[in-house]
Formats: structure tokens, C-alpha cells, sequence
């Protein structure tokens, strides 16, 4: 899954901080980051008038990208949104992209009882994409980001990774390079059950190998999609640098870097982190960030 777009950002901060910034996020200007590498092998093979169906939040970047997916390779969509029903950017594009989007309380979302939600509406034998479209298909996608011409003859002690529903960062695992450290930065504000996410992933996909080089470490102690004014801050202050990032994975990985930088834990080490994109999300958070990024009181840390 070769892609030209995708290149790599030196990135040198003012506190003495330096790393390569993949950026997955240009790989494609509405099917951006991990999710090119994550959908594009579950949809490629199906037949034109087929019906996908998958479930997302209100913002999903995995709801947006499929979405834009599916109308272009004549696929059908339906997406379960968790909540009541709302109009977002992301939805919206969704909704102007052809998906049919159907919200369900958060019990049912939780439970996602496929079959019962085909029946009740009468989805002609749907695929189901996971959540986040992490599965087989997707963890072998994600493996050939190794393979992008702007990683070729590169060397790096450790990549950092935000992680979601597990399927990026186990691609990454299984393609990765000896003397590689992956670590995967947990955007849930616990390491909740990922670390059995990803090990079944790569159990499906590589059932004979053994991988001891990757860990999930927690990038914030705050739930999944929290702003803090810290983090807020952060991200203005990444962005009058020229670095543009989404405000629930890879701000999160940005600001743990850092944190990581003052605790001179990176010293002498080649790093590389993913930007899986998610830039899209910024629509209906920017005002929010300008307002927390006000309320920050503190020195920044970079």
C-alpha cells in the first residue's frame, strides 16, 4: 500500500527536543493518516452496492473516513453513532457522503449486537468494520506504513503511537525492524484492555511469533476526549510552531514527548512519532481549545 504523500517532518523544539514526525495525515486529504492504511484493505475487494456498516461517536474520524471510502468505490454505509442525534462537521460530511446514520443509546452502542441491529434495520447482509476499523485486514494494512519510501533507510531507537482500538499499533509491531521500540500511547486515559486488544490482534495475524517489542504506556491520566488547559496550551503552542495536530491522539503523544524530554529520558535516542491524522475532528473543537489555552496558567514546557 504504497502512497506518495506521506513524508517525514524534522521537528526541533526550543527546549532541545528533536524527532521525526511521520506524517500519515497527508497521505490523503480525506481518508488521512491510519485509516487509509487501516480501510482501504477491508473495502478494496468488495463488490460495487455493497452495504458496510460500522459504529463511531459524533466525531469519529473512523465514521468520516469511511464515509468518504464508501462513496468512492460505490459502496453503501451505515453508520451507528453513539448518543442522541446531533449535527457535527463530521456527521455532516458523513451525511453528505451518502451514510445513512443511525444513533442508538449508549447501552446498545456498548453491547453493538450486530444481527439485532441488521434486522431492526434491515440491512441487506451488511459487513461490519469494527469500531475504529481495527481487525486482520487493517493490522496488515498498517504494516506496510514500514514500507513508505520516506522510511526507507531511516534508523530509530523508538516510535511513539497514540492508540485507540489497537489495529495501527499492531501493524506497526509486526512490520517493524529489529532494535525498534513501539510504544503505544493509550488516548483512553487508561490502559483499559488494550494491551489484550493489540496481543490478539497480532495472534490472529502472526499465530506462530512472539513480539517483545512494544509496550502501552498511559499519555494522560484524563478520559478519552478531555482538553485540559495544559493540553490545550500545548497545542497552541505546537501550532505557532508549525505543528498541526489532532487534539485526541497525537496532541496527546506530543505533550508525553515532551514530558518525556524534561525527564531527559530521550537523550541520545532517534525517535519517530505517527501523526494518524484526525485533523478533521479540529472543526468542532478549535473554539473549545482557544478557550482552554486561555485559561492555562504556567510556564509552557517547550
Amino acid at each position: 500500500m504504497q502512497t506518495t504523500n506521506t513524508f517525514i517532518d524534522d521537528i526541533e523544539l526550543p527546549n532541545g527536543l528533536s524527532f521525526d514526525l511521520m506524517r500519515l495525515d497527508q497521505t490523503d486529504s480525506l481518508i488521512s493518516g491510519n485509516k487509509w492504511f487501516k480501510l482501504l484493505p477491508n473495502l478494496s475487494d468488495l463488490p460495487k452496492g455493497s452495504c458496510i456498516a460500522s459504529f463511531g461517536g459524533p466525531h469519529s474520524n473512523h465514521i468520516h473516513a469511511l464515509a468518504w471510502s464508501a462513496n468512492q468505490m460505490g459502496l453503501n454505509s451505515v453508520g451507528f453513532i453513539r448518543g442522541e442525534p446531533k449535527s457535527t462537521p463530521t456527521l455532516d460530511d458523513a451525511l453528505s457522503w451518502g451514510m445513512k446514520l443511525i444513533f442508538i443509546d449508549r447501552e446498545t452502542y456498548r453491547s453493538k449486537p450486530t444481527q439485532q441491529l441488521a434486522d431492526k434495520y434491515q440491512l441487506a447482509s451488511p459487513i461490519w468494520i469494527p469500531e475504529g476499523g481495527s481487525n486482520t485486514n487493517a493490522v496488515r494494512g498498517c504494516a506496510t506504513i514500514w514500507q513508505q519510501e520516506a522510511l526507507q533507510g531511516q534508523n530509530y531507537d523508538e516510535l511513539y503511537v497514540a492508540v485507540g482500538s489497537g489495529g495501527t499499533l499492531a501493524g506497526l509491531v509486526t512490520g517493524a525492524p529489529e532494535g525498534v521500540r513501539l510504544i503505544g500511547l493509550s488516548a483512553l486515559g487508561s490502559k483499559a484492555d488494550l494491551e489484550e486488544r493489540v496481543s490478539d490482534l497480532l495472534e490472529q495475524v502472526s499465530p506462530n511469533r512472539e513480539f517483545d517489542n512494544w509496550v502501552i504506556e498511559v499519555a494522560l491520566g484524563q478520559r478519552y476526549g478531555k482538553v485540559t488547559p495544559e493540553l490545550a496550551a500545548t497545542h497552541k503552542r505546537a501550532e505557532s510552531l508549525g505543528v498541526e495536530l489532532d487534539p485526541i491522539y497525537t496532541l496527546r503523544v506530543f505533550h508525553y514527548l515532551i514530558r518525556k524530554q524534561l525527564a531527559r529520558e530521550l537523550e541520545g535516542k532517534r525517535i519517530l512519532m505517527i501523526h494518524t491524522g484526525g485533523l478533521q475532528g479540529l472543526r468542532a473543537q478549535q473554539e473549545r481549545i482557544n478557550r482552554l489555552a486561555n485559561e492555562f496558567v504556567g510556564p509552557h514546557p517547550f
